[in-house]
């Protein structure tokens, strides 16, 4: 799905070692530019190997500095460049290499601009006016506040009025920063426990009128171009596989999953499994009903008995320490694959590398135990394209991003962040449907006790 471009042999011997140790199982080639450092001839050697359906990363030392400047005008949006700080590339420390790799990928969810005459984001790299106060990082991710209770909330928590569809940039240590247009307007801090999310305004006039059509209309090149990538990488398993089995969690990113399995392969081939761990959000149930109607699917449901451990007494709530939900989730999902598996099989998942270091270094495509095969085809994907490809092929966002949660899981999550539980307090439609659970006023209960003790 990524390939590395470098300029010479040697430098290409370095690359090589630095992806045998940090990212074994990749299917990335190494291409070099045969030693050229003039722009003409590099952009013959980078036309011969450049094609529509890989992503990929050109890594350049410092003394090609001025030569990348040059390609940054020139080269289309699946590649990514990447200037190395020394003089050679073989001279880096192939630790420092890894690091710098895991730049340049995120350069692919992370790209985001400003078209003003379109009152836009678009999300493709050298395209639009660079964001204020924005970088690239591994750790970073990028999404778009859509729907009226996603601002009202946002709103609320700054005591200011903000723009229609306003931009985040989740960052480091719960701390996001919130665009509208190029400017950077508030930022926000989510503790995990403790105070309330609060924030602050840094710009008062950032009021601008953003529209879901204008986003699909300035990014559907954007779209198409992911999109494209995405399939093809899948493709390459469409004759070899007998059986295409489909985790789906409603969440947006498995939901994507799901979209590109049904563009790929025939629909009879396509099995989709929603695990229901009995703590899902009762708006669950009505989007799968929703989706599956809308898409022509059946899904098969499994159950992971998670409410009834904790109401039983068998299992305390789970923690950060303990998540043993987990492992439930999976238990109940692996089992419902070995009653549907039937010949070759593929798994398609919706990792994405923003979600966590560990998924961000799996290979694209992995065995699991011999029995089938799993592939992540939106990878490298950022959550704002996620969201706007969905909303491209005719889906509605999940009610619960529409409210402004970010990730979705159970309604007695251990990773629920002090945002999502103030959406789930103040968000009249959602408390109402939760607050006769017994499990949730425990669960409630004890985070507010929690909050207390902070």
């Amino acid at each position: 799905m990524i390939d590395i471009i470098v300029r010479s042999r040697r430098d290409a011997n370095a690359v090589k070692s630095m992806m045998e140790k940090f990212y074994p199982g990749w299917d990335s080639r190494v291409y070099t530019l045969h030693g050229k450092r003039n722009f003409d001839k590099a952009i013959e050697e980078l036309e011969n190997i450049i094609s529509k359906d890989r992503f990929y990363v050109l890594m350049l030392a410092r003394e090609d500095a001025e030569l990348a400047r040059e390609l940054e005008k020139v080269l289309p949006s699946n590649v990514a460049i990447q200037v190395v700080p020394r003089s050679k590339i073989r001279n880096t420390r192939i630790e420092h290499l890894s690091h710098l790799f895991d730049i340049a990928r995120s350069k692919f969810r992370l790209a985001v601009g400003w078209i003003d005459e379109c009152s836009s984001y678009v999300f493709e790299l050298r395209k639009g006016v660079q964001l204020e106060k924005y970088d690239f990082n591994p750790a970073y991710d990028v999404f778009l506040g859509i729907g009226e209770e996603s601002k009202r909330i946002l709103e609320k928590i700054l005591s200011r009025k903000v723009c229609s569809i306003p931009l985040f940039v989740r960052r480091f240590g719960g701390k996001h920063y919130v665009y509208c247009g190029y400017k950077l307007t508030a930022t926000l801090n989510i503790p995990d426990y403790g105070i309330e999310p609060n924030g602050k305004i840094v710009c008062d006039e950032c009021t601008e009128y953003i529209s879901v059509d204008n986003l699909l209309t300035t990014n559907k090149e954007t779209i198409s171009t992911y999109a494209f990538i995405s399939k093809k990488y899948l493709e390459k398993y469409r004759e070899r596989v007998d059986t295409v089995i489909v985790p789906w969690s409603g969440g947006k990113d498995s939901t994507a999953a799901l979209l590109l399995a049904l563009e790929v392969f025939p629909k009879k081939k396509i099995k989709v499994i929603y695990v229901d761990t009995g703590a899902d959000f009762p708006v669950m149930n009505s989007y799968v009903e929703y989706v599956s109607r809308k898409l022509g699917i059946d899904v098969i449901k499994a159950y992971a008995n998670i409410d009834k451990l904790i109401l039983n007494g068998e299992k305390e709530f789970p923690t950060h320490d303990n998540r043993w939900c987990t492992g439930k989730k999976i238990e109940a999902l692996e089992n419902k694959i070995k009653e549907v598996i039937d010949g070759n099989t593929l798994v398609i998942t919706g990792d994405r590398d923003a979600e966590s270091e560990r998924r961000s270094l799996r290979p694209a495509s992995r065995v699991r135990d011999e029995n089938y095969i799993i592939v992540s085809p939106i990878k490298v994907w950022g959550g704002a394209h996620v969201q706007l490809y969905i909303l491209s092929r005719g889906l509605r966002l999940n009610p619960l991003y529409e409210a402004g949660f970010y990730r979705i899981g159970c309604y007695m999550c251990p990773a629920l962040r002090s945002w999502e539980l103030y959406i789930m307090l103040n968000n009249k439609r959602i408390y109402n449907e939760l607050k006769n659970y017994e499990l949730f006023k425990i669960f409630l209960n004890m985070r507010i006790n929690q909050r207390k003790s902070f």
